[in-house]
């Protein structure tokens, strides 16, 4: 080997030593970078030189830049930023419902309801005063305002939601054409290599597959290392680029999720998009229900008993609430409900039905509460009334197979509701004519509507409007509370995961530090037998 070979070695020192200075700071300045991975340079022996039998060294060469990644780390983050994401939009969206329902500050519906009946009691105790009649009045607007409160902050809580939900969906759509983009580089530099090298690009693109928290969604890598992302067997992200989602209000209001006009709401069960389709139905389904089911029965329990009363007046039948009405649905492109009402206000469940049509003549009513079929038919033709529970609905029009008509007496109640009574004598007190029977003193309807209060409603599971009240507030209260305890151990385990990430893949100054001393010293090692080989051929030349 000539004296040029120590020339190769110390040039092959230098710039080895150099690679791996230049991978140190580039640690070093992306110490803080989230989802940066730690970057290493593979040191190996050049290939040796025979001499003279022996084989020389012939210095030293870089084999690459190994990044360090755990897949299976990786994938298992995936998952729980998944979980985290849900835990999230349900602790958000049932905190806001359990404020609306805050009766450790008095500012629920409990207060006012026991003012409405002991209103009644007062009047039951002076059936002929005038003050007690009026006060009566005001309690119960005071009643029926709070009520309306609560219902307009409830679906204010829902709307916001579903604000979010499209702001995920924008995300959502913005990573996966940045993931298509990354694709591309991806391929483009690894094309016809065994060995990944455009780890930059695939660490940006890990880091957007932390879209994990806003939606769920599975994945492979392919073989010229793209990535294929897909919802429920629908490809979101291929080879030919990103697909978006897109959502639309259905004729219920509620959010429908979208992909190329195939309705796959149902698919999304997890991350930000899940929690938040999710917790929707949660508030729809019990406490708004809920409270539009107590606030139907007071009415209905009540109108029951005025109408059978008589007021100072001498007048009877009268209403004290709105009567109750249906509201309608129709999910059909040529049948409609020509006519719907209450036959019998004492039948009436206070559920709503599905009137479901397997064909143009055949149909069948179920309860959404309970899912139980109520009622079936068959030759149905159009004009015919279909009656269950208290309800009659008149059907016309063109009818197919799977239209369908949501019959509630309990959506527009509590804003359409109020006091019908124009005069305060009206009120009906007395379970006879006051005028030509039993007279001015007569208290006994006032006090059957005042008894309300303890009485086992059957709308209300048997349980008291009071009893049933307080179990709304429990049920959201628990909701709310599993939700949070949800999030932490979600927040918790992400983070532990994290932590084990960062022991693979994250930077440590200290190891920076003595691996940037070790090469550093290796580089001047280098550049001095660099030049000591000079020293020695100028020696030579001199000769």
């Amino acid at each position: 080997m000539s004296l040029f070979g120590i020339f190769d070695s110390a040039k092959s020192a230098i710039f080895a030593s150099q690679t791996a200075l230049n991978v140190i700071s580039n640690n070093v300045a992306n110490i803080n970078t989230p989802g940066y991975s730690r970057h290493e340079v593979i040191l190996e022996l050049a290939n040796p030189v025979q001499v003279r039998g022996d084989f020389i060294g012939r210095g030293v060469q870089s084999a690459g830049i190994r990044r360090h990644y755990d897949k299976f780390l990786h994938l298992q983050i995936i998952g729980q930023s998944q979980s985290f994401g849900r835990s999230y939009a349900l602790d958000q969206g049932l905190q806001n419902v359990e404020q609306v329902f805050n009766e450790a500050r008095d500012l629920g519906l409990s207060n006012f309801m026991k003012d409405y009946f002991n209103a009644w009691y007062d009047v039951s105790n002076n059936p002929e005063g005038q003050p007690e009649r009026t006060a009566l009045i005001q309690k119960t607007k005071t009643l029926i305002q709070t009520a309306k409160q609560m219902e307009n902050d409830i679906l204010d809580t829902m709307k916001y939601i579903n604000s979010d939900i499209d702001n995920v969906i924008q995300d959502v759509n913005s990573i996966t054409s940045k993931i298509a983009v990354l694709n591309d580089k991806i391929s483009s530099v690894e094309a016809g290599l065994k060995e990944e090298k455009a780890s930059y690009f695939r660490d940006q693109r890990d880091m957007l597959l932390n879209v994990a928290e806003l939606t769920e969604y599975t994945w492979f890598e392919q073989s010229d290392g793209q990535i294929s992302i897909f919802v429920d067997g629908r490809g979101l992200v291929n080879s030919d680029g990103s697909i978006d989602l897109s959502t639309q209000l259905n004729l219920e209001g509620k959010k429908r999720l979208y992909v190329r006009g195939l309705d796959m709401t149902s698919s999304f069960t997890n991350g930000k998009l899940g929690g938040y389709l999710s917790v929707l139905d949660d508030i729809e389904t019990t406490p708004l229900v809920n409270l539009r089911k107590l606030m139907a029965s007071i009415v209905k329990e009540t109108n029951l008993l005025h109408n059978s009363g008589y007021g100072l007046d001498g007048s009877t039948g009268n209403d004290y609430f709105s009567p109750l009405t249906l509201n309608n649905l129709e999910k059909s492109l040529g049948g409609y409900i020509s006519a719907s009402g209450i036959t019998d206000i004492s039948s009436l469940t206070l559920d709503e039905y599905d009137i479901n049509f397997t064909s143009a003549t055949n149909y069948e009513v179920y309860n959404r509460r309970t899912s139980a079929l109520v009622t079936s038919g068959a030759g149905f033709t159009a004009g015919d009334t279909i009656s269950f529970d208290g309800i009659d609905v008149t059907i016309d029009g063109t009818l197919v197979a799977n239209d369908s008509f949501l019959i509630s007496p309990l959506r527009g109640l509590i804003d359409n509701l109020d006091v019908v009574l124009t005069d305060t004598r009206q009120v009906a007190a007395a379970g006879s004519d006051p005028v030509t029977v039993s007279g001015p003193g007569d208290n006994t309807n006032a006090f059957n509507i005042a008894g309300l209060s303890s009485t086992a409603i059957t709308n209300l599971r048997s349980a008291t409007f009071e009893d049933y009240y307080e179990g709304i507030v429990t049920t959201i209260g628990t909701m709310s509370k599993a939700a949070s305890d949800g999030l932490t151990y979600d927040d918790n385990l992400r983070f532990e995961l994290e932590k084990k990430r960062d022991a693979v893949s994250g930077v440590s100054l200290d190891e920076e530090a003595a691996n940037l001393i070790r090469f550093q010293r290796a580089y001047e090692a280098g550049a001095r037998m660099m030049r000591v080989a000079d020293e020695l051929l100028e020696t030579i030349i001199n000769l």
